[in-house]
C-alpha cells in the first residue's frame, strides 16, 4: 500500500510493537483519552486484536485497533490519530483498509463505542462526526458502560 511521500498501513502482529505505538499515540491524544487507567488498558488489550498503523516516513501518527464480537460484528476497539495528522483522511484510510479486510472474512457488521450526544465535550463532537462521515450510525446511547458521567453511544455500520 505504498503511496508517494512514503505513506503505508501496515498491519502488525508483534505483540509489543501494538503495545508501544498505543501508547506513543494515545498519550499525545490526552484531551480524548486522559485517564492512566484508561491508557494503559489499551496497550495492554490491543495484543489480542487486529491492528494496523499508518506510516509517513517510517513514522507511526494514527492506528486502528479491530476486535471480533461474534463471527458477524466487528468492533473497532480503539483508533487514534496524532492531532497534527487529523483531517487528513488518514482515519478515512485506515478504516477503508480495516472494512475490506472484514468484508473478506463475511463479517456484516462493524460497530464502535464513543461518547454520546448528551456529553458536551466538543472533541467527541468531532469524533461522532467522523464516523457519521465515514458511514456509521447511531444505534443506542446507554450509561451501563461507563457510567451516567460517561454515557456511551453504540454507533454501527452496515458491511
Amino acid at each position: 500500500m505504498r503511496g508517494n511521500s512514503m505513506k503505508e498501513i501496515k498491519q502488525l502482529i508483534n505483540h509489543e510493537e501494538k503495545s508501544k505505538i498505543t501508547n506513543y499515540i494515545l498519550r499525545q491524544l490526552l484531551e480524548w483519552f486522559g485517564i492512566e487507567e484508561a491508557i494503559v488498558n489499551y496497550e495492554n488489550e490491543v495484543i489480542n486484536t487486529d491492528f494496523y498503523v499508518y506510516y509517513l516516513s517510517d513514522k507511526p501518527v494514527g492506528f486502528i485497533s479491530v476486535k471480533s464480537i461474534n463471527k458477524y460484528t466487528s468492533e473497532i476497539y480503539v483508533m487514534g490519530i496524532l492531532t497534527e495528522y487529523q483531517n487528513r483522511g488518514i482515519g478515512k484510510k485506515l478504516l477503508e483498509t480495516v472494512q475490506e479486510v472484514l468484508i473478506k472474512n463475511n463479517i456484516k457488521f462493524f460497530m464502535v463505542k464513543t461518547l454520546g450526544d448528551s456529553h458536551p465535550d466538543k472533541n467527541y463532537k468531532n469524533t461522532r462526526e467522523f464516523y457519521y462521515k465515514t458511514g456509521f450510525y447511531p444505534l443506542e446511547e446507554i450509561n451501563e458502560i461507563w457510567g451516567k458521567e460517561n454515557p456511551c453511544l453504540i454507533m454501527v455500520k452496515n458491511l
